[in-house]
């Protein structure tokens, strides 16, 4: 049997890679996004002047959104850290490269330091959580070392300084970060790709729609890789989703919204429809006497790669003319609504996409109103159902709000715009992803 095989285009319909068979978008095998996912497992952030402070003031191990609670008098460490940043940084490089020439990296990004573990301690590891951990008994050895300090000089204090109260918590809370969640955190297994918030996602891709949509879209499915969702028949079915939705397949999503974005979900409905009827992906399997056609689909995983799509565009339609992101759950749950009631046909994902729409409404603006769309990520309760569709028209409504979230990007992960810029893997995602697919597709 013929491999499947999609072109993808750019955010502004130009084509980038031409009929790549469905295997060359593969998280397994897609060089670009093989880099991403590297770069995710191996890279710390370590906040040199949050370490100065807490240390100067003894407060440390905090574990609340406000800040330090733990204040221990008589406790206090004034090290002049940021000033020695530098010093600090070749201690740590020194201590964690396995050989002389190997890919370890470490870069001081204003008062940060960004850690790059080697593959050959990522290939060693059982998961990710030495990029945490090693990091931060690195950082606190390269500081004992350079201030000479000893048993009684507050060396207990850097360890809750750069981890919080971790191990008594099951996430440190200090001054080292990660763009992974720590493993313990999860609530489950096979989503870490997931816990990327999705202000974090629309940070490292510098709030460009359809870069922040491919980043997403290549993390949602490479965890339904990891997770066994991706095995058997439902493997074409998450590329296919992935190459329509996440990577502008067949130009359908910038088409749909240059073509209706002045319209409404109901011309988003109608344009997929009708599409997925010109293309032979549905037919109409008989019209009752009302006149209602009943449709039925020749390519059940092909349908949904057309209705993702229009999920994407449906989004955008909305966000894209209130600029204000509170509206997306909604577009994404009226969208599946209508579709299903147009067609008699599943919406995306099996009708998990609507699921996850309704709750995410719920929690984000509607009966609670808890939270800001922005700060959930792929593997929280609330929009974890749904593997691969939600998150990506999430982020790229993120990246079209003008200001209207309380938590916006720049407040919860105002750093990861900084520190995107030395992260080269997350520079234009959507065509190296594509050049990458058109590679293998030669």
């Amino acid at each position: 049997m013929e491999e499947d095989r999609v072109s993808i285009y750019d955010d502004r319909g130009k084509l980038l890679a031409e009929k790549v068979p469905l295997s060359a978008i593969s998280p397994l095998k897609n060089v670009a996004i093989r880099k991403m996912l590297y770069c995710l497992k191996r890279t710390a952030i370590v906040d040199v002047k949050k370490i100065e402070d807490s240390l100067r003031a003894a407060s440390v191990g905090g574990t609340m959104a406000i800040g330090c609670e733990c204040k221990i008098l008589g406790r206090e460490l004034d090290l002049p850290l940021v000033e020695n940043i530098g010093a600090i940084a070749d201690e740590v490089k020194k201590m964690i490269k396995v050989e002389e020439d190997d890919d370890t990296d470490v870069k001081i990004l204003d008062a940060s330091l960004i850690v790059q573990l080697p593959r050959a301690r990522v290939e060693m590891a059982a998961d990710y959580s030495q990029t945490y951990l090693v990091t931060a008994a690195a950082v606190a050895y390269a500081i004992i070392k350079i201030f000479g300090l000893g048993i009684f000089d507050g060396v207990d204090m850097l360890k809750a300084a750069l981890l919080g109260r971790y191990p008594q918590t099951v996430s440190p809370g200090g001054a080292v970060s990660a763009l992974l969640a720590f493993p313990t955190k999860l609530e489950t297994m096979g989503v870490a790709y997931r816990s990327p918030t999705i202000n974090t996602i629309v940070a490292l891709a510098g709030k460009r729609t359809f870069d922040a949509v491919a980043i997403a879209a290549a993390l949602e499915h490479a965890a339904a890789f990891e997770s066994g969702n991706a095995l058997g028949s439902y493997e074409r079915f998450q590329l296919l989703g992935f190459g329509y939705q996440g990577l502008n397949g067949e130009n359908m999503v910038y088409e749909l919204v240059r073509e209706h974005g002045r319209g409404t979900l109901v011309d988003i409905v109608e344009a997929v429809v009708k599409r997925a009827l010109e293309d032979g992906v549905i037919f109409v399997e008989k019209e009752l006497p009302s006149g209602f056609k009943v449709y039925a689909p020749k390519d059940a995983a092909l349908w949904n790669a057309y209705a993702a799509a229009g999920l994407l565009a449906a989004t955008i339609q909305s966000v894209g003319a209130s600029r204000a992101v509170q509206s997306a759950p909604s577009a994404m749950l009226f969208y599946n609504d209508l579709l299903e009631m147009q067609t008699g046909l599943p919406s995306v994902d099996f009708g998990r996409a609507l699921g996850t729409a309704i709750t995410y409404e719920w929690l984000t603006h509607a009966t609670y109103g808890g939270g800001a769309p922005g700060i959930m990520s792929g593997e929280h309760v609330v929009t974890r159902a749904s593997k691969g569709f939600i998150i990506p028209c999430a982020c790229a409504a993120v990246c079209l709000d003008a200001g209207t979230q309380i938590y916006s990007p720049e407040m919860t992960s105002g750093k990861i715009f900084k520190i995107r810029k030395v992260l080269p893997e997350f520079h234009r995602p959507l065509e190296s992803i594509a050049l990458a697919a058109a590679e293998m597709g030669v």
